[in-house]
């Protein structure tokens, strides 16, 4: 989120320093003993940070050439917290928002917003669709030392305003949690920015992000703040001990305070956010002035003070296992669940898409199984405030050109039917889960459920009477043989693909919590069982290139796919003509 231009009025008080040595730790040009600093890492900044090296790697002139899959920027997170732990540096936590507070939301519509209207430009610029090349994504070999922590070259004009993937940040989650960091990683009950800042004041260290508002933080006077984009790897010509020496431009914000002669950088913080045209210098004259407005000093104030955080973690505040590794989305709802008074709003902000900006949005088609997740939010909110009205759900998300609110609304337990209706479509759910999977025993289970979730995205056309996707779009999201031309057809049903099954992703990690609170609702474990095998991330959506290769290991026969998406029994047939919960939306 950041204060413009506020790192940048500092960085003339920042250090360049060297933090460590590759090899083996040594004296440094100084004679000093370098020792191995400690970082605590944002969570989220590592993922972006990740993901436009990968871009920036790419030698792709389209935007949807350059995108890297998900198991490539997994894989790179690890790469480069391992060569910085090859380098001698500590790093002691790495954390994750759980849960942004009430005042963030102008800020996360903003990006939603800023995230469509670059959308609208790519389309506007490319109607007939986005060219990839035959070695989409040139080179799918590790990164090096160099190019994880080069940040000197600047995009391709062509590839500026390129959405970032919708799940980037859970799918880093998931990479972490498989590997020998899940023990210092963490979802926190709260913003990642508090608890980077609160372990560091306690632990001492240095905070690594990419957010300039860490630098307002009073995290002690011998800690500090590194930005990812300042990392340096150089090889050092001094010595023949070690390979490489791992610099950066170190911001110890306390002593930049005494160097600016100013009780703290939190005031200096606040009149750079209320007026970015002011200069350091004016800035500081203006510390000098009482300020105008009590009330916006005082907010500005507490978003940036750091709460007593000792006891808390997300085991505490979510009721489930330690190291449980949420979605940082269902995260949230939990949070807001546990929070919400009667009557009280859970905000649902959904991941942006890459869709057809002039198509309704690739999340209708996953409405049914988002329902599925709600409804369970009800039977959670009966247990926990029985004498309380049912929160009321509001997802946010694309609905034509802008991004709004929708309210969706569970039916309360003591509805006649609410009962029947809930049981009903947990069956209906694992019933075509172990339909698509039975049907298709014989290949992976990534495909086992691409197809269902294609099936669910035909189904949605069908119920919703609308033209169903053609046959010709459907091979190649199968198999990943696009062309070299990915028309706005493909993309969009794709994106409905990957709603589908990220909602899967999002039942099945709420089925972990509320197994854990012993709900003992009918059909739960039913479906936890189905939804056992479902993949991570990075093997759950790969991308066209992972898939074409994949698809031809497997020897897909995309006309027995097509066959069975188009195949609808009567019995379905009638058993869905019944339903209202998957005919959401028609626009």
């Amino acid at each position: 989120m950041g204060i413009p231009r506020f790192a940048s009025y500092l960085h003339p008080y920042s250090s360049y320093t060297t933090l460590g040595y590759k090899n083996s730790p040594c004296d440094d040009n100084n004679g000093d003993i370098v020792h191995s600093p400690k970082f605590i890492v944002d969570g989220p900044a590592l993922a972006y940070h990740i993901y436009y090296r990968l871009v920036h790697r790419s030698h792709a002139t389209g935007a949807f050439d350059a995108l890297p899959s998900y198991h490539q920027i997994g894989q790179a997170t690890i790469a480069f917290l391992s060569e910085l732990e090859a380098h001698h540096v500590q790093i002691s936590h790495v954390y994750f928002d759980g849960h942004l507070p009430l005042h963030k939301r102008p800020v996360r519509l903003g990006r939603l917003q800023s995230c469509l209207k670059d959308l609208i430009k790519i389309q506007t610029k490319h109607p007939k669709g986005l060219a990839l090349s035959n070695s989409h994504y040139v080179s799918s070999s590790p990164l090096t030392s160099s190019q994880l922590f080069d940040s000197s070259h600047s995009l391709h004009s062509s590839l500026h305003g390129l959405p970032a993937p919708p799940f980037l940040v859970p799918a880093v989650l998931d990479e972490l949690s498989q590997t020998k960091y899940a023990s210092i990683t963490e979802v926190v009950p709260g913003e990642a920015d508090t608890f980077c800042a609160k372990a560091t004041k306690d632990e001492g260290g240095m905070i690594l992000t990419s957010d300039s508002d860490m630098l307002v933080y009073d995290i002690g006077d011998k800690n500090a703040v590194v930005f990812f984009t300042g990392l340096e790897i150089r090889e050092d010509p001094n010595t023949t001990r070690v390979s490489s020496v791992l610099k950066a431009n170190v911001y110890p914000t306390a002593q930049i305070a005494k160097r600016l002669e100013v009780p703290s950088l939190l005031l200096l913080a606040y009149h750079c956010k209320s007026d970015p045209t002011l200069s350091l210098s004016q800035a500081r004259r203006r510390m000098l002035q009482p300020v105008q407005d009590a009330s916006l000093w005082q907010r500005f104030k507490e978003a940036y003070a750091i709460k007593d955080l000792d006891g808390i973690s997300s085991a505490q505040s979510l009721g489930i296992e330690q190291r449980s590794f949420l979605d940082p989305r269902l995260s949230e709802l939990i949070l807001q669940l546990s929070a919400a008074p009667g009557n009280g709003a859970i905000n649902i902000y959904l991941p942006f898409l890459v869709d057809d900006p002039s198509r309704a949005s690739a999340w209708y088609v996953s409405s049914f199984i988002r329902q599925i997740i709600y409804d369970l939010v009800a039977a959670r909110a009966a247990t926990i405030q029985a004498a309380l009205p049912l929160p009321t759900i509001v997802e946010f998300s694309r609905r034509g050109l802008g991004t709004v609110p929708s309210v969706v609304s569970p039916l309360p337990s003591s509805h006649p039917i609410a009962e029947q209706k809930y049981i009903c479509d947990i069956h209906t759910l694992s019933f075509r889960l172990r339909d698509a999977k039975a049907r298709f025993r014989t290949i992976s289970t990534m495909f086992q459920y691409r197809i269902f979730a294609l099936r669910e995205s035909y189904r949605w056309y069908i119920i919703n009477s609308k033209n169903p996707p053609s046959r010709k779009s459907i091979a190649p999201t199968m198999t990943g043989h696009l062309g070299s031309l990915v028309q706005w057809e493909d993309i969009h049903l794709d994106a409905q693909i990957c709603s589908v099954l990220y909602a899967l992703r999002m039942v099945k990690q709420f089925l972990g919590y509320i197994t854990v609170e012993k709900s003992g609702r009918e059909g739960i474990v039913e479906l936890q069982d189905t939804l056992e095998d479902l993949p991570p991330l990075s093997g759950l959506l790969p991308s066209f290139v992972e898939m074409k290769e994949l698809a031809e290991k497997e020897k897909i026969e995309i006309s027995q796919i097509v066959s069975y998406i188009m195949l609808f029994e009567e019995a379905e047939d009638h058993s869905e003509a019944g339903s209202n919960t998957e005919a959401i939306e028609k626009g």
